[in-house]
Parts: C-alpha cells; sequence; structure tokens
C-alpha cells in the first residue's frame, strides 16, 4: 500500500520555441513530509534525453521566455513570515543550459498562470476577491481579523480544493514587465477560464454572474493593438470547452445543451478574424470527450490537450476506455495521429518537428513519449524501477450486452497466484462521475487487491463517458438503468469466473461510485461489505450544500426541490437505509465541497440508527480529490481502512 507514496507523476508538456526541447513537471510524493514536490525536467529532442533542471520541490508550471530560458513561479507564501497577509507571486528565469534561476518579476497578487505575448509583455490571469480588504490601503491588523469571517453573496460560496469562493474572480490581465504596469481586462463580476494568444489578439473564456453561477459562458477576443474587445459568442448562449488560434481563425468547442443538457458533447466552430462570423467546422458525430481520459489514481492532469498548428488543429479525446490524439483538419476531416492501444494521454504539444506526449500506456505508470512514424517511443520512464518485484494483475476484457442490449466494457483482475481449483473473494470498483470510464490504465488501488487474494472487477455502465450523449445521459434515472448494469456486470463476471465466491462480494467506490454503494446498501443484500467513498445520499439536501447543487444536482435529478421533491428523494440512497443490511465503511473528507461531508453524516447515521455494522473515517484537510492527490500519509490510510473493512468481513 505505501507504494502509492512513491508512485511519481508528470504533467505540463510545453515545446521551446524553436521545438528543440521541452519542459514539463515531475510530482513526486514527499512521505516525511506529508506533501508533494514538484521540479522541472527538460528533453532534448534531438538526443531524447531528459535532465532535471530544479531542485527545490517548489516549481511548476514553466513556460518558455526563450529558446534558452525558462519562466516559472514558485511558492507563494514566503515560508519565513506564515502570517503574511499579502499575496506575491514571484518569477524566475533560468537559464536551460546551466546557470542559477534569478528573480525576473514579482507580482502582489495570486496569479494564476502566464503565457508570454512578446519580450516583457505577457497575459495572465489572477485570482481576486472583493470580500477581502487591500493590504496596500488597510490596516494589516484589521486584514488579519477579516480572515476570521467569510462573507457569502453568491452560490457557489465555497470550492472543492479552493475553500471559500464566493466574491473570488479569475481576472484577465496585461502585465508590463518592464514598467510592472497591470491592466485588467475583464469586470468585476467576470471569471476568465481558458485563455489563448495569437499576435496581438488574446481570445478568452468568460462567465459573468452575482446570484448563481451559469454553466453557458461567452467568447471574446481582446486586440492589443486598438484595446477594442468583440464578442465570438455571448454570454448565455453556449457551453464552451477549450480554444485554439490557427491559420483558419479561432476554433473552439461548444454546445447550446439543448438536447442533452450539462452533459451535451460539444462541436467544432471556426470564427473568421476577417469576416467576424462563426461556422461549424465539424460535427461531433464521432461523440468523443474532448480532453477526456480514463480514471486512475497513478496520473495527474494539466498540460495543452487543444493546439492549433497551421491549418490543423491538434487533440485529445476519450473514447470509450482509452484516450488518443487525434488532427482535424481544414477541410473538417478527422483522424488519429496516435494513440496507445487503450491507454491514454494526459498532454501534448506539437509543432513541425514532431509531436511530444505524457501518458500510460495500458497496465503501466505514465512516462514521457515522443511520436515516432506513428508510434509512441518511451523517452522518459518517471516511474523506472517502481513496480520492479510488483505483481501487476493484467485487465482483462470481458464486455457484456445487457438486458436493454447495450453493450457494457468491463475487466476483470485475477488474484496473485491464481488457482483456478480455488474460490476467491471479489471487489466490484463503481468509478465515479458519472460521466467517467474506467480503461486499462495502471490504477493502484485495484493491484493491491488483486495482490492480497482479491477477484477486482470493473466496467462502463450507462451514465459513463465516452460511448455517447444517449448512453451517459442518466437525467432523472439515477439507481436505474446504471443500477441494472452493475448487477447484470456482476451476473456476467461470476459466470465467467465460477472461482469467485458469490458469497464474499463488496463493493467499492467514490464520489458518483460513493452515491452507488449508497443505493447498493439499500436496494440488495447480495454484497458482504461494501466502502462507500465521498458519497452522495440525499439530493435534496445535496442541492444547497455542494458547490455544483445547483448546477449538476438540478441537470443530474432532472427536478429541483421546488418542483419536484420527491423525485429527487426517489433518487437518493437514504431513502432506502431503512432495508440496510451490508456492513458498510463511509470515507469522507472534512473539506470535500463536491460531496460535502453531511452527505456521508446522513447515511452513518441511519446505518447506525437501523443498526448495520458500519464506521465512518473523516479525514481533516482533505477534499475531493482524496484518493488521487491527497497527502501520501492520507492516501495510504484511505487504502488500509478499505482493504481492512474488507478482509474482515470478505475473508471469514
Amino acid at each position: 500500500m505505501e507504494d502509492i507514496a512513491r508512485i511519481r507523476t508528470a504533467s505540463g508538456l510545453r515545446l521551446s520555441p524553436d521545438g528543440k526541447k521541452a519542459v514539463y513537471t515531475v510530482t513526486v510524493p514527499d512521505r516525511e513530509k506529508n506533501d508533494y514536490r514538484s521540479d522541472l525536467w527538460v528533453l532534448d529532442r534531438e538526443s531524447g534525453t531528459s535532465l532535471q533542471m530544479t531542485y527545490t520541490g517548489k516549481n511548476s508550471g514553466a513556460i518558455w521566455d526563450d529558446n534558452s530560458t525558462l519562466l516559472f513561479s514558485t511558492a507563494r507564501k514566503d515560508e519565513d513570515k506564515p502570517d503574511d497577509i499579502e499575496e506575491k507571486t514571484v518569477f524566475y528565469r533560468l537559464p536551460v543550459c546551466g546557470g542559477e534561476a534569478r528573480e525576473a518579476f514579482s507580482l502582489k497578487a495570486n496569479v494564476q498562470d502566464l503565457k508570454k505575448i512578446s519580450d516583457n509583455l505577457y497575459a495572465m490571469r489572477i485570482l481576486t476577491d472583493r470580500n477581502r480588504p487591500d493590504p496596500e490601503t488597510t490596516d494589516k491588523e484589521l486584514c488579519r481579523e477579516e480572515l476570521d469571517y467569510h462573507i457569502f453573496e453568491e452560490v457557489p460560496f465555497w470550492g472543492n480544493g479552493r475553500g471559500f469562493v464566493s466574491g473570488k474572480r479569475s481576472v484577465l490581465c496585461i502585465y508590463h514587465a518592464d514598467t510592472g504596469e497591470v491592466k485588467r481586462l475583464s469586470g468585476e463580476y467576470t471569471s476568465v477560464g481558458a485563455y489563448e494568444i495569437s499576435g496581438n489578439l488574446i481570445a478568452y473564456v468568460h462567465r459573468t454572474w452575482q446570484d448563481v453561477i451559469t454553466v453557458k459562458a461567452g467568447l471574446s477576443i481582446y486586440n492589443l493593438e486598438t484595446g477594442e474587445t468583440e464578442t465570438v459568442v455571448p454570454e448565455e448562449k453556449m457551453k464552451i470547452e477549450s480554444i485554439a488560434f490557427n491559420d483558419l481563425g479561432l476554433i473552439y468547442t461548444a454546445c447550446d445543451m439543448e438536447k442533452w443538457g450539462n452533459g451535451q458533447l460539444t462541436d467544432f466552430y471556426v470564427y473568421d478574424l476577417k469576416e467576424k462570423k462563426s461556422a461549424l467546422l465539424h460535427k461531433n458525430t464521432e461523440e468523443l470527450a474532448f480532453g477526456d481520459t480514463p480514471m486512475t489514481d497513478t496520473m495527474r492532469p494539466g498540460g495543452i490537450s487543444f493546439k492549433g498548428w497551421n491549418d490543423q488543429l491538434y487533440f485529445t479525446a476519450m473514447q470509450h476506455f482509452h484516450t488518443d490524439l487525434y488532427v482535424l483538419e481544414a477541410d473538417g476531416t478527422m483522424w488519429k495521429a496516435a494513440d496507445f492501444a487503450g491507454g491514454a494521454i494526459v498532454c501534448f504539444d506539437a509543432d513541425e518537428n514532431g509531436i511530444a506526449m505524457i501518458g500510460s500506456e495500458p497496465d503501466s505508470l505514465n512516462a514521457l513519449y515522443i511520436l515516432k512514424d506513428g508510434n509512441p517511443v518511451r523517452v522518459h520512464d518517471v516511474n523506472e524501477g517502481i513496480l520492479d518485484g510488483r505483481y501487476i494483475a493484467k485487465a482483462e476484457y470481458i464486455p457484456f450486452t445487457d438486458s436493454d442490449g447495450y453493450q457494457v466494457d468491463g475487466w476483470v483482475l485475477k488474484p496473485k497466484d491464481f488457482d483456478p481449483e480455488k474460490k476467491y473473494p471479489g471487489i466490484l470498483e463503481i468509478h465515479g462521475g458519472p460521466r467517467g470510464a474506467y480503461g486499462t490504465i495502471l490504477y493502484h488501488e485495484m493491484q493491491i487487491w488483486a495482490s492480497m487474494g482479491y477477484f477486482v472487477f470493473f466496467c462502463n455502465p450507462r451514465g459513463s463517458e465516452g460511448y455517447g450523449e444517449a448512453f451517459a445521459d442518466l437525467r432523472g434515472k439515477y439507481g436505474t438503468i446504471d443500477f441494472t448494469d452493475l448487477m447484470e456486470f456482476t451476473d456476467h463476471v461470476l459466470e465467467t469466473f465460477p472461482q469467485i465466491d458469490s458469497a464474499r462480494l463488496g463493493a467499492s467506490g467514490g464520489s458518483y461510485g460513493g452515491f452507488m454503494c449508497n443505493w447498493i446498501e439499500g436496494n440488495t443484500d447480495r454484497f458482504a461489505a461494501i466502502a462507500s467513498q465521498r458519497s452522495v445520499s440525499n439530493w435534496v439536501a445535496d442541492f444547497g450544500a455542494s458547490e455544483i447543487g445547483v448546477t449538476f444536482d438540478s441537470n443530474e435529478m432532472a427536478a429541483t426541490p421546488w418542483t419536484d421533491m420527491q423525485k429527487m428523494w426517489d433518487q437518493s440512497p437514504l431513502k432506502y437505509a431503512c432495508n440496510a443490511k451490508t456492513p458498510i465503511l463511509f470515507i469522507h473528507s472534512l473539506c470535500d465541497y463536491n460531496c460535502p461531508i453531511d452527505q456521508g453524516v446522513e447515511m452513518f447515521t441511519a446505518m447506525k440508527y437501523f443498526h448495520v455494522p458500519s464506521r465512518m473515517v473523516v479525514f481533516e484537510g482533505e477534499n475531493h480529490g482524496l484518493s488521487r492527490n491527497g497527502k501520501p500519509k492520507h492516501r495510504i490510510r484511505r487504502l488500509k481502512e478499505i482493504t481492512g473493512w474488507f478482509e474482515t468481513y470478505l475473508k471469514k
């Protein structure tokens, strides 16, 4: 189990302007400090060798200031001044051919990201908070006192991994490094998401709200020469996901959400910069999920997934259970540039010299690759040697057709030293989302159980992403067709592998998987133990407490507490808690604002009320991402709790 504190992840790949080098971040768990160390590495594309450039453990997200110089920020807060209330971001320049990093410039602001426009001119997003006094103009003691109070004026009022967010906005700015001037481009109530630069143009996605956040967004272009802003897509018209410039103009993916709600897949549009109008470039008939990857606990997102080059567009997309790299041509035709034969590409960068990528092959950990003759070639295995001497169960593909005629993809991991003459306990693993998907990427948690003598089986039931909108549509149907698919998959697994003891089955899952574990608890007795994590149990309560309650819950339930509270209650596992009999473990994080802790507490209280064997473990300082990016010791403890629960009830 401790191996989870050894697995390294690579992310944030970017090519130098001349394409000769690439910078990326390698993140390493630090069990002693119960934290993570992130440092910069540089790949020489000609030799295929990589070199670590920083060693402080506090550096990530570098950009190229020129062909031989990196520009990056380090930790924002001064460790020597832990009570300092002033936000400060310091940027450093580091020559990749040798030499020390030197301070380039600093801003008294929380800079979220930085992109170069030209010499000494940069675009950036700065996180602002209108509910906090400005330390520059306000007494410092008053500023410190204000930290004890949190003002809610809008929804969401908190954000997972971000704390209290009411009043906060990501503001698009231009920074003149030679003069220190910062020019703000977006308004007080506007938050900017993705933004891209081409010459004197800055395109950016934006949402403006005061009471309730919106799902739909606007798309605008700011002209540095004229100082004018033109609207490409008005706010509240479309959901916009990705943007990139190429020779055709501004490419963006968007949808109107009219048919499939929040889960509707986006199509490709192109905005002609001369004609000032948009046109459909490619209808997403392939039903690709742009930028998505199969779920795992051994990868970390971050980096380019959508890039224009000449008159082409490169992008990653998940289809079924794998994520590949695609190219969209100017005439709207599409072809696949690279795939990992069932694995996943996390990020990439491309130029006239080819493509560099970070990804994971099936049953492997992630690494850095370059594409040669259409095939990915591994050039830096950031996890070299970590799996040596470890049992790795190969994911065996066992799809089936459900009772409604849909094919459901599924896999089984056989236990270590498998003997076909013996009986084994089994664990059904259920993914989150529900618009997520499992695949063949190595999943540490599942491998632990396989190595301890369990069959582990998992699938992509209806509701999963990567199979099209109709397949993913669960609106108003939670606990029905998805539950049926999972139970029929379990039947299929037991038929295929009679070595699994049907009396010793466990179920485990987080987020939507936690919801389904709670649903299983009250709707079937076929399992001997359940581990429910970061779960939902009561949609009526979740609507008002979750960061995404007013947007996600209302869409997924096809109801609100005022339009159809009964429908929300009918889809709530808590309604069926009176039927519960199976021993159940709850794992929850105190700072989970996606599935707030009241959701786990309500279900746990019901279990105790009905005298069902149950236990709840709550993690301080963790959020919804505990299993993927929580503190190393917490991730180990979480896994020990779940495994101990199964050992108690499945190996009697």
